[in-house]
């Protein structure tokens, strides 16, 4: 436990005042996952017809004119003149025809947003660091709500792109901060309680609830945009982070804020000099971490064999978990219903992993959830195969249903995993690289879900190999609940020094020891 952690742990490691904090923060995530999932809706394919002749979305259960698989565009793959759709709901599809030889637009959408996120995630990381964590949340969340209300009103596909690319960027920057701000105010015991439970999975069900009253894509964008302006006014009680006033050397500011904790507490506030030791040791690690680079995550067989399998855990985790929530419009049955089941999926799932977690280890339960997720997922392949995937639709969507729960708490489970694996010198560094992987898979993701139009198993067999294989990698991580977090990188080097006989000898040092800018 670092200093600043031992001054937390004297004011209550998780007492009342963490608990404000906590709850606040974490409620910007239900108008997040608004925004991220709003494609489940805004780009969703209704039934429609052309020249008189009757068509359908082929993942519906829909029979019209006696067939479910007609072929919806002409053998040129040109829209027709005449097109005319359902009006149970309006989309970006619906608005532009994005149908036939424009069908790969509405993934191709969500891949830019997705590619925005990723984009977002990076810059913000920096500009939290250098600003603070405070005001980058708000400002990015006010800058988000803006964007986000006035996609509303693009007249182009093309417009509403670059629309969701700039609120996928603005997402992604806020639920850094999100993350992160939280974290700051705890003990470790409690990484694995904050980091798990949130209000996302709250707001995909929530966001059904929106999608069912409000039909229009447009009308859908503003209700949830301008109705998630009320957060902005949780500035005057959301604090900025004392650990990081603390590392820019803000003493004065951050004893007003562990003050303030200390009374919430019932406990004694922190005596001025020791937060200025504190500082001292925290401007020294933040100067000893500058020293590393992303090449330090492969100086040793042990750390490129970690850090390969967790980047690849991020991917799956990413590319499986909004696979198939962007899947879940093609499932059978009420599309409504289906979405607001697979928010509340997830809730017993995080609930599994804090339970679990630290009993029986990071190794298991990650492997245990992936399998799950992967087992279920490929078991739709095999009702399919059976001929059944029609004639069953609530044994398919109860596979589904249970493969997102798993792969909800597998992610939640490797993103604790993840922090206690890398040492600390590289931490920031290995997270930064397994988040770029877990974007990477958030692109892909809509394009896995476009292959359904070929064969609607697909995603799912790809997401439940790729799960299965993740969790079986687990078998070569080493375990780290119960351990203390490694500090340094266990990688030696040898160093020949003499001694007082003038006798050239060997000695292995860890590498961390040495000034590694010139490795």
């Amino acid at each position: 436990m670092s200093d600043f952690e031992s001054i937390i742990d004297e004011l209550r490691p998780f007492g009342p005042y963490q608990i404000r904090v906590f709850i606040l923060v974490s409620l910007f995530e239900t108008p997040l996952a608004w925004a991220m999932l709003l494609p489940i809706f805004t780009s969703a394919r209704p039934s429609w017809t052309c020249d008189g002749a009757i068509f359908t979305n082929i993942s519906s259960n829909l029979t019209i004119s006696n067939q479910k698989y007609i072929n919806s565009c002409t053998p040129s793959q040109d829209v027709c003149s005449g097109v005319n759709f359902s009006n149970e709901f309006t989309s970006i599809i619906t608005e532009w025809k994005l149908i036939c030889n424009k069908d790969y637009i509405p993934g191709l959408i969500t891949s830019i947003q997705m590619a925005g996120v990723m984009v977002g995630a990076i810059i913000t990381g920096q500009l939290a660091d250098y600003f603070g964590r405070r005001k980058i949340l708000f400002l990015e969340y006010g800058l988000l709500i803006c964007v986000w209300f006035a996609s509303a009103f693009s007249n182009s596909w093309e417009l509403y792109t670059v629309l969701r690319f700039v609120i996928g960027g603005l997402v992604g920057g806020t639920l850094v901060v999100n993350f992160v701000l939280p974290l700051e105010f705890i003990t470790p015991k409690w990484r694995t309680f904050c980091g798990c439970i949130g209000f996302w999975a709250v707001g995909l069900a929530t966001l059904a609830l929106w999608a069912y009253v409000l039909r229009d894509w447009r009308y859908l964008t503003m209700g949830t945009s301008a109705s998630s302006i009320f957060l902005l006014f949780c500035w005057w009680f959301v604090p900025e982070s004392p650990r990081w006033l603390i590392s820019r050397g803000r003493l004065k500011e951050a004893l007003v804020i562990l003050t303030e904790m200390a009374e919430c507490n019932n406990r004694s506030a922190p005596e001025y000099d020791q937060l200025k030791s504190c500082m001292e040791i925290e401007q020294r690690k933040i100067q000893e971490q500058k020293k590393f680079s992303y090449c330090h995550l492969f100086s040793s067989w042990k750390l490129t064999k970690g850090t390969l399998i967790l980047m690849y855990s991020w991917f799956v985790s990413s590319s499986v978990y909004y696979g198939l929530n962007f899947n879940t419009k093609n499932l059978s049955g009420n599309r409504y219903l289906n979405v607001f089941i697979s928010g509340l999926v997830e809730i017993p799932a995080l609930i599994f992993v804090v339970l679990i977690n630290n009993r029986i280890g990071r190794r298991k339960t990650i492997a245990i959830l992936m399998l799950i997720a992967g087992t279920f997922c490929v078991s739709i392949l095999i009702v399919d195969v059976l001929g059944k995937l029609e004639e069953w639709p609530a044994l398919t969507l109860t596979l589904a249903m249970i493969g997102k729960s798993g792969i909800a708490g597998g992610w939640a489970a490797v993103q604790v995993f993840s922090a206690e694996t890398f040492p600390t010198v590289v931490r920031n560094l290995g997270i930064g690289a397994c988040s770029t992987f877990a974007r990477i898979g958030g692109i892909v993701a809509p394009q896995l879900v476009y292959l359904g139009n070929v064969w609607k198993p697909i995603p799912f067999t790809i997401f439940g190999f790729i799960a299965i294989l993740c969790g079986v990698l687990m078998i070569f991580m080493v375990e780290t609940v119960g351990q203390p977090l490694p500090d340094q990188i266990n990688k030696k080097i040898k160093v020949i020094r003499a001694d007082n006989g003038d006798k050239n000898i060997e000695e292995e040092v860890p590498l961390s020891n040495h000034d590694t800018t010139q490795l």
